[in-house]
């Protein structure tokens, strides 16, 4: 058993709980459905773009303040967004997947 990342039932008891999504419930599929990548793409898209636009915004600020260039605008809250997409996919999607699967084959 890995003790560093949650077992499959425990990111599906997650995902299960309408608070833990926030304002992106309504990209939560229903249980017997599948977790798209295009639905985590625009999950990440969701949640990167703003992040990393305001840490762009303080790295500017930093910047100006230490007498440096100012970072791309777009470079960090388009890292951000792969960077969750991937975290999604390796974990929430695969274990919302496979249970989706299991529930597919049950009637």
């Amino acid at each position: 058993m890995n003790e560093v990342l949650p077992n499959e039932r425990a990111l599906c008891d997650f995902c299960d709980h309408d608070p833990n999504w926030g304002p992106l419930l309504f990209l939560r599929p229903e249980r017997r459905e599948k977790m798209t990548a295009l639905r985590t793409a625009a999950g990440a898209v969701l949640l990167g773009m703003p992040y990393g636009l305001l840490a762009t915004i303080l790295l500017a600020l930093l910047a100006h303040a230490m007498a440096r260039p100012a970072p791309s605008l777009f470079v960090f809250p388009i890292f951000l967004s792969v960077g969750y997409w991937v975290v999604a996919q390796v974990t929430l999607a695969r274990a919302w997947n496979r249970r989706a699967a299991r529930r597919a084959r049950w009637p």
